[in-house]
Parts: structure tokens; C-alpha cells; sequence
């Protein structure tokens, strides 16, 4: 029960640890809501990557449902502290519909304006702090906050395509974008040299997403084989030491159905103690975790992952019954001696 109860804990832990940073990868994408993405073809599906320039889309072609976005890696240094914060600036149209939903504060009405997810600098800058972007020496004003806009697990900094055009390109003059996002399938629009593909695409395409993904997968993967190999080792070794008790049982006229629903009822019995004080153990490591580590738990993937263990445990006790159907009542007991 006590490596069942470890095993589970584990498996919960590496399960909210993934989901976790999966969720911070990719929430900011998902905060659209949007149905397509285009960017420019040779981007390998990286917004970063992408540009699409004035030419191949003009931004006369936009609507509220049709949204332009300019991506770039920045840092961000506050007026007063010399620590540098890492941060994607997303420059929007705020008069679309990937605009984000504010905590605090209002949207960006000026090019010198931003919007900032509250973790960046955690809790540092505020409302009315005076930031830099990407080293540059204009000091942009924090006027909006928003939650839960991650992209690559850094905070997004909103702002201005103009405003993006001068970080990236060095001027307001230019009209480049990274994408264009669209909120309907039936809006999109096919132009010369620019791939379309869904959000989900653009998710898979970030930094280090799939890689990390693909790891924590194989990781749970591997324990739930451990499992059922460590069960069914304790289970045949409980078997054999008890086999005199199963040879009285079996002299005594016991069916082997009572037999083998006796050991699936014991081995599903520790199953639930010890994966049952996993999830509590869990939930309490939840309660004392530092907000900065990504920790997100799922409640289908937690229960999905309770049902699993109880089935490899349960199916690890599978092996000691074919032992036990084979005992001898006499042999077992001492008769034949």
C-alpha cells in the first residue's frame, strides 16, 4: 500500500506539473477563441518566425472577426529596478476580437500604452508603472492588467501594432504582422505566399511544447508499467506465503470463483487505500506550492488516471491466480507428507 500510495503521488504530481506547463504554453493562443491562423509559409507555423508584410495583406482587408497580431520575444525593465523580465509583446488592434479581458485598469488607447498579464514580474509592475520593451528608451505606460494571457510560458505584453512595428522593424511606418487570426473559418482568405492552419497547429509549433508534452507522456507511461509489475510481484509473493491457508480452502470445498474474487477484492482493497491517499497527499502539496511553479491540476486527467491505477492494480493481481487454481489441498496443507 505505502509504494502504491508513493507511485500514485508521483504520478498525480508529474500529471499537475505537465498539465501545468502545458496550459501556461498555450493559454495565450487559446484565449482567443479563434477557428484559423495565417502566417507567412516559411515560418515552419512559428509566429515568432512569421511576417507578413503590408503587400501580402493589407490591413484595409481587417474586420472585428478578422484580427491582425505581431509577435515578439522582449524583455521588460521598470522605470526604478534594474531586473529584467522576460515577456512576449503581442501588438493587436484593440477593436478586435483578440483583444484581452481586463482584471484592472482599461485598454491600450495610445501607441506609449500597455497591457500586461498580472505574473509578469510577479506583482511587481502595477497599474501606472512605466516600463521598457526590447531595451528601446520610450517608456510605455502599464494601463490594463489581464489574467491567464501565457504564450510559451511567459507573460504577454499587449500593445499596439504601431507600437510593435517600432520594437521589431524600427519604425511606426511600417505595417508588418506576424498573423492573421481569424474568428470564423468562412472569413479566411486565401492570399500568395501565406499558409492557413487551426490554433492547434500554431500550439504544437511553439518552443519546446511537443518535446516537453511527448516527455511527461512517457515518463506516466513508464509508471503505470511499474505498477503493474510491482503489483503482481507482491501479489505472487502474498500468494506463496499463504498457500497453506489456500490449500485449507481448497480442501474445505471453496470454489475458485470465491477464490479468485477474494484476491481481486484485496488487491483492488489496497488499490484504493493507496492511490486514495495519493490524491489526498496531492492535493495538500497543492496548498503549499509557490504561485510561480506551473502547477495545474485536470480533473478528467486526475480521475481518468485514478481509474487507470485501480485497473493496473487489478490486473497485476491477475498473475497470482493462475498459482492459485493450481495448488494441491493435500501438498499445500502437509498432507502428503
Amino acid at each position: 500500500m505505502l509504494t502504491l500510495f508513493l507511485i500514485a503521488y508521483l504520478i498525480y504530481f508529474l500529471t499537475g506539473l505537465a498539465y501545468g506547463l502545458a496550459n501556461n504554453n498555450r493559454v495565450g493562443v487559446d484565449q482567443w477563441g479563434a477557428a484559423r491562423v495565417t502566417m507567412n509559409k516559411y515560418a515552419d507555423h512559428n509566429l515568432q518566425s512569421s511576417t507578413i508584410t503590408e503587400q501580402q495583406f493589407d490591413q484595409a482587408d481587417l474586420s472585428k472577426k478578422v484580427a491582425p497580431l505581431g509577435v515578439l520575444a522582449s524583455e521588460v525593465s521598470q522605470k526604478g529596478y534594474d531586473t529584467d523580465l522576460d515577456t512576449y509583446v503581442f501588438g493587436i488592434n484593440f477593436a478586435s476580437f483578440i483583444k484581452p479581458k481586463l482584471i484592472a485598469g482599461r485598454q491600450v488607447r495610445h501607441d506609449h500604452e500597455v497591457v500586461i498579464d498580472q505574473r509578469l514580474g510577479a506583482g511587481q509592475l502595477k497599474l501606472g508603472s512605466k516600463v521598457k520593451l526590447n531595451g528601446s528608451d520610450t517608456y510605455y505606460k502599464v494601463v490594463g492588467l489581464t489574467k491567464n494571457n501565457l504564450f510559451g510560458t511567459l507573460p504577454i505584453t499587449f500593445t499596439t501594432l504601431a507600437t510593435y512595428n517600432q520594437l521589431r522593424f524600427g519604425s511606426t511606418a511600417v505595417k508588418n504582422m506576424s498573423a492573421v487570426i481569424y474568428q470564423q473559418k468562412k472569413d479566411v482568405v486565401k492570399k500568395a505566399g501565406l499558409e492557413t492552419m487551426t490554433p492547434q497547429t500554431v500550439i504544437e509549433n511553439i518552443p519546446g511544447y511537443t518535446a516537453q508534452n511527448s516527455t511527461f507522456s512517457l515518463m506516466i507511461g513508464a509508471l503505470f508499467v511499474i505498477v503493474l509489475f510491482i503489483v503482481g510481484i507482491f501479489m505472487y509473493i502474498l500468494t506463496i506465503q499463504n498457500i497453506s491457508v489456500y490449500g485449507v480452502m481448497r480442501a474445505q470445498g471453496i470454489s475458485n470463483g470465491t477464490l479468485i474474487r477474494s484476491v481481486l477484492a484485496q488487491s483492488l482493497l489496497l488499490g484504493l487505500m493507496g492511490v486514495g491517499l495519493g490524491l489526498i497527499a496531492n492535493q495538500l502539496t497543492i496548498l503549499v506550492l509557490p504561485a510561480k511553479i506551473p502547477y495545474t491540476n485536470n480533473p478528467l486527467l486526475v480521475g481518468g488516471f485514478t481509474m487507470g491505477l485501480l485497473a493496473v492494480v487489478v490486473l497485476g493481481s491477475v498473475f497470482s491466480i493462475k498459482r492459485i487454481l493450481k495448488i494441491d489441498p493435500l501438498d499445500a496443507i502437509g498432507g502428503a507428507a
